[in-house]
């Protein structure tokens, strides 16, 4: 492992240095202000210095990550030959099935003849379907009890089925209906909306909110370190959670490493003031405490500081991890909300995202970013919604 220091004038400069030498995949192991030597270092502003390292046999593992990736790549291309194999032999038996079709309705003048106790045989072709089903399977039920193993909500289900039924018409064809469901489903997740900057130029103020334990403040500063580092954002924080003084600390140490400034509230009525010393900035990032469901004061505290701030945009924090009458406690804490995105943290902890869809269907809000890792910036990403619907159909 090689371990190195860096200097900048700030930890923009100080971490383009650290990426440019070691690359991406540098670990930080210490971020601290120097100053120059002598004189000079006295009459000027202290310097970022960054501790970073880096595993020697990085580059053993790309050169691995990259054959894995052409064999994939290998592997797709045969699977896609397959399936255009597989389409042409569809298309085969069903012009030669249409062919059979018409021969008999030209015989229908024949005499029939009779025959006692026939076999009957389906002269039907099977529909070659890359979903593995039984061709006889009802495709709507099919999806019906997919949806429900994965814990969607059955009204969900129901508006969901009603609405594939609608747009399939008279599709036999699983993989016709599958692909309209999968639209379906994506129609109702809906386009995700990021944070939208005012020009006018104040500052965009943007408030977070959610349970305890979701990951609001880890969230808060992979934001803030995408608008800094990625768009040269001007950032600051505002901490209002002041029940839990771990919080507090955690969202301080990101501001120094980010070199952003910090302000801490301990009343509602503060934050007004607060987000007028930030008038230069581009964008305010507001932390509030993780607030208990169930506890009815430091919710009337909660509703206070929404009131008082008048934020630009709000976000309500959720993990993907919740379950589905959690998630339903939740809402009706949090109906107090009337303009709010969704933003989902633990994506990664989860095999199948069922809360977004059962959240997103019960509040009409927007989707926004999920969280996929603790790493910050890096393990944050809008919204996709074509992957979501494929894993939960």
């Amino acid at each position: 492992m090689r371990i190195r220091r860096y200097t900048g004038k700030d930890i923009h400069e100080a971490m383009l240095k650290v990426k440019m030498d070691l690359g991406s995949e540098a670990i930080i192991l210490n971020t601290r202000k120097i100053r120059r030597k002598g004189v000079k270092g006295l009459l000027s502003k202290p310097l970022t210095e960054i501790l970073a390292a880096v595993d020697d046999d990085i580059g053993l593992k790309k050169r691995i990550e990259a054959e894995k990736t052409k064999n994939s790549s290998d592997e797709k291309a045969r699977i896609d030959l397959l399936e255009t194999r597989l389409s042409q032999m569809e298309t085969i038996l069903k012009n030669i099935y249409n062919d059979t079709k018409k021969k008999d309705e030209q015989k229908v003048s024949e005499p029939l003849v009779k025959f006692e106790n026939p076999k009957v045989e389906n002269t039907r072709p099977p529909t070659i379907s890359k979903y593995n089903v039984n061709p006889v399977d009802n495709p709507f039920s099919l999806i019906a009890k997919r949806l429900a193993d994965k814990e969607i909500e059955p009204e969900i289900i129901d508006v969901l089925v009603q609405n594939i039924k609608q747009f399939a018409g008279n599709f036999e064809s699983h993989d016709e209906v599958m692909a309209i469901a999968e639209k379906v489903v994506r129609d109702m997740l809906g386009r995700p909306q990021t944070i939208n900057l005012r020009n006018d130029g104040k500052p965009t103020v943007v408030l977070f909110l959610g349970p305890t334990g979701v990951g609001k403040t880890t969230t808060l500063a992979k934001i803030a370190a995408e608008y800094s580092l990625n768009h040269q954002k001007k950032i600051a924080f505002i901490s209002a959670d002041t029940y839990r003084i771990a919080a507090v600390e955690q969202l301080k140490t990101y501001a120094e490493i980010l070199n952003i400034p910090v302000s801490v509230i301990y009343t509602p009525q503060e934050i007004k003031e607060a987000i007028a010393g930030y008038q230069d900035m581009d964008l305010i990032l507001v932390d509030t405490a993780g607030r208990s469901h169930n506890d009815e004061l430091q919710f009337s505290e909660l509703k206070a500081l929404v009131n008082t701030a008048e934020a630009d945009e709000i976000y309500l924090v959720l993990s993907c991890c919740a379950g589905r009458s959690a998630c339903r406690d939740i809402l009706k804490h949090y109906s107090f909300l009337k303009d709010f995105k969704l933003l989902f943290t633990k994506f990664d902890e989860v095999h199948v995202p069922s809360t977004i869809l059962n959240v997103r269907y019960a509040t009409g809000k927007p989707l926004s970013y999920i969280t996929v890792g603790q790493s910050v910036p890096d393990d944050i990403e809008v919204v996709n919604v074509e992957n979501i619907a494929k894993s939960i159909l």
